[in-house]
């Protein structure tokens, strides 16, 4: 008998040390950087095949444009990038025979990337046969055979790591990703929106909180954009980069409610089940855990216990249902005047459900987030801060109010360790939740963890992908981490998804400016005022833009503009103390980070 070991036990790369790779008709060897259909060789440019070397290396999982910039493109321009990756992507369909539209190989993820979806097959190491020593060298037998016993095991660790890497199926991961499509107002009556909205955004948070190791969920932001559409089930699946939907109608009348609800698989939109639920608006949360239990069951996900009975055991009185519902609603119209609604609406619902954890909760993500345009933090903190802490005391569990003591904790009290924890206990519960991963990758770009910041928005982008206000406000943490190729990245493909959002425009200029691309910088900031919907803070950041690029004169301009809307509305100081340092007025400039230390501006 013989002995065997690899030929080749380097496993630092698997993709040019484990062989060829196949699909379909295909193999491709990296280390020869060569493609063959049926044993023929198919004629394909370097980028290309880099680009196919990188979609195998994690098939079935999204790679995103910004991962091929950075592997294929490096520091070029974005405009440079983006006719290379278009160009370099038809190559490869081409030399593969496969259509954007209906994908055997290469799928297009809208605004995110491309993933290879077809069916892959190992490679196998390459072994070569030792002879066995003639029988007058047994004395050097013994180690021969712990060398040959060393290589059989260093060859299984070669095709372990060729199977990670490579592997068959198509999804890397165990997690399932789900979306919940806008349930449809069957009501006849306009007015009712506000319910199946609500109804929409209760199912994404009770969902994203009962298995968020197995089960994640599509934030509220990016699954509202499909309202009324027309797209099927199997596009949005495709977009959102998700392998299941639920979609359904709720029919609301008084103190009744109706509700349908049915799962699909998107990838060939079969229906695993479908069920109507009448009830009281009083058990409108027992209906909620009925759905997210057969969901669950039917993906065959494991509930964590307490997180299924708290809400199955929860009721909720009706009126406080519709003032809490209505709250949530005046609060995205994103006015002064909805704001306050907003506020009111949940007082006057705790006043009727004083001991409904979820109101609390709900009232303190208010109070955090309506600084940002037009109070102050020393003016709302305190009270996001009492609402988030007596919602815990009712229920421990939310995720939501454990998000905003880390968002009060950072940036109000200052303090890390609190904001660490509470940010870790919100993503221990549900780290579906966008505001937690990008609340934690502030927590972790203050600290200058900013590798690890920009790996949280990447999460976070993986279940709001679509989201235009979340992308914005990660666009500080890129262009404070000195990313400024990736500023602008970030910021053209935030502008992509809302052409007529300011702040993405303002950090576009931020990051032109620094680079030297003055002109490319005071287009940006006429952008950002002309898109900055009244935000002083948007304005202000335009004004350094202009200052940095040059423009003195237009940037005194934009300051003075950015001051007058201050008079009513919120504005943080530190970007105005930039502004004047910019400009080398530096004694305002000290003034107006004294009074950016007494409000906590963030």
């Amino acid at each position: 008998m013989g002995g065997v070991i690899p030929s080749n036990t380097n496993t630092s790369s698997t993709s040019v040390d484990a062989g060829p790779v196949r699909f379909g008709t295909f193999e491709v060897d990296f280390r020869t950087g060569e493609l063959r259909k049926n044993g023929l060789k198919v004629k394909l440019h370097t980028q290309p095949i880099a680009i196919l070397e990188l979609l195998l290396e994690r098939p079935g999982e999204i790679v995103t444009r910004e991962e091929l910039r950075q592997r294929l493109w490096g520091s070029e321009t974005f405009v440079d990038f983006e006719q290379g990756l278009n160009k370099a992507i038809n190559k490869l369909r081409e030399a593969l025979g496969d259509q954007a539209d209906n994908p055997r190989y290469i799928e297009t993820m809208p605004r995110r990337g491309y993933r290879f979806v077809g069916q892959v097959t190992l490679p196998h190491p390459v072994l070569a046969v030792i002879p066995k020593p003639p029988k007058e060298q047994t004395s050097k037998a013994l180690p021969i055979a712990i060398a040959v016993a060393c290589a059989i095991v260093i060859a299984g660790v070669v095709y372990w790591a060729a199977a990670r890497r490579f592997a068959a199926r198509p999804s890397p991961s165990p997690r399932v990703m789900l979306a919940v499509l806008p349930f449809q107002n069957l009501s006849g009556d306009n007015n009712e929106d506000y319910f199946a909205d609500g109804l929409t955004e209760e199912m994404i948070s009770q969902l994203g909180q009962l298995q968020p190791s197995r089960l994640g969920v599509i934030a509220r932001t990016s699954a509202m954009r499909y309202k009324n559409t027309k797209e099927t089930i199997a596009q949005i699946g495709r977009e959102l980069g998700v392998g299941y939907v639920l979609e359904g109608s709720v029919r609301h009348a008084g103190s009744r409610v109706r509700i349908t609800a049915q799962l699909i698989q998107s990838g060939d939109q079969t229906h695993l089940w479908a069920e109507s639920y009448d009830a009281t608006v009083t058990d409108i949360l027992k209906v909620q855990t009925e759905i997210a239990q057969r969901i669950t069951g039917s993906l065959q996900l494991e509930l964590i216990p307490e997180r299924a009975s708290s809400s199955a055991t929860a009721r909720f009185d009706p009126e406080a249902y519709r003032k809490y519902l209505l709250g949530l609603e005046e609060f995205r119209s994103g006015t002064r005047e909805g704001e306050s609604k907003a506020i009111q609406d949940l007082r006057d619902a705790i006043a009727a459900d004083p001991g409904n954890a979820r109101l609390y909760a709900a009232l303190g993500s208010i109070y955090a987030a309506s600084h940002t345009y037009f109070k102050s933090p020393a003016e709302v903190m305190p009270q996001a801060k009492e609402a988030a802490q007596r919602a815990l005391e009712l229920d421990s569990n939310l995720a939501g109010a454990h998000a905003t003591l880390g968002y009060v904790s950072l940036f109000f009290d200052w303090d890390w360790v609190r904001a660490e924890a509470e940010y870790h206990r919100a993503l221990d519960l549900n780290p579906s939740l966008p505001d937690a991963q990008l609340g934690y990758a502030a927590y972790l770009a203050t600290l200058g963890h900013f590798d690890e910041a920009v790996s949280r928005i990447r999460q976070a982008d993986s279940v709001d992908p679509l989201a235009t206000e979340s992308r914005a406000d990660a666009l500080w943490i890129y262009y404070f981490s000195g990313r400024l190729p990736e500023t602008v990245t970030e910021a053209q493909k935030t502008i992509e998804l809302e052409p007529r959002a300011g702040l993405p425009y303002a950090m576009l200029a931020l990051a032109y400016a620094d680079q030297g691309q003055h002109e490319k910088a005071a287009g940006a900031a006429e952008n950002a005022v002309r898109f900055a919907d009244d935000s002083p803070s948007v304005v202000a950041t335009a004004a350094s833009a202009l200052a940095r690029a040059g423009q003195v004169d237009k940037a005194k301009q934009v300051l003075e503009h950015a001051l007058e809307l201050a008079r009513t509305r919120y504005v943080c100081r530190f970007i105005v103390a930039g502004v004047y340092a910019d400009l080398g007025e530096n004694q305002q400039a000290f003034d107006s980070l004294d009074l950016a230390f007494r409000q906590r501006s963030t």
